[in-house]
């Protein structure tokens, strides 16, 4: 997965329904699942998970070396809050990927369905702006992938893998930024 070995380089190190916690914790890496549902929870297949709130996150400061969200910052009010908090826990990186506004497909999905319509705030550039306005240094950036990770049908993934790549048009954007000094 494309996204995995990209947070992998750039950082030594939402739970929801074990779309990435599984993948981190494949990799060898020690994780901890936090998502607000209960019935997020139920549906992921890994054992270390805590239903929890992004803006009130019930671990002390400092506690893990990398900290991620995927999917969550468009679904809040003040996207800060959570990076303040995710910054708080983290003794070293911050990791974000969400949705990319720029890439079509993804654009009338946030047009019609109203829960995702935050998205249309959700960009490399603004979200690289909220970083900095929390105090954290981007390592890097990434847009890319064309691949929704639960509703592509499996027949046409070899066929979008060829969209990963880095382009300003992509589905997703992957940030990692980390703590300053």
């Amino acid at each position: 997965m494309p996204k995995i070995e990209f947070i992998k380089r750039h950082a030594d190190r939402g739970a929801g329904n074990g779309i990435f916690t599984a993948r981190f914790a494949a990799a060898g890496a020690s994780v901890i699942g936090v998502d607000l549902s209960p019935h997020l929870l139920d549906q992921n297949p890994h054992r270390r998970l805590t239903c929890g709130d992004a803006t009130a996150l019930p671990f002390g400061e400092r506690t893990f070396d990398m900290v991620f969200e995927a999917y969550v910052l468009h679904h809040v009010p003040t996207r800060e809050r959570v990076i303040s908090e995710m910054q708080r826990v983290s003794r070293k990186y911050v990791v974000l990927l969400e949705p990319n506004r720029f890439n079509a497909l993804m654009l009338a999905f946030f047009l019609f369905v109203r829960e995702e319509r935050g998205s249309l705030r959700s960009s490399a550039k603004s979200l690289e702006k909220d970083l900095r306005r929390c105090g954290l240094r981007v390592v890097s950036s990434l847009t890319s992938g064309m691949i929704s990770q639960n509703n592509i049908p499996t027949a046409l993934i070899p066929l979008l893998r060829t969209f990963d790549r880095q382009t300003w048009w992509e589905e997703y954007v992957v940030i990692v930024a980390e703590k300053i000094g």
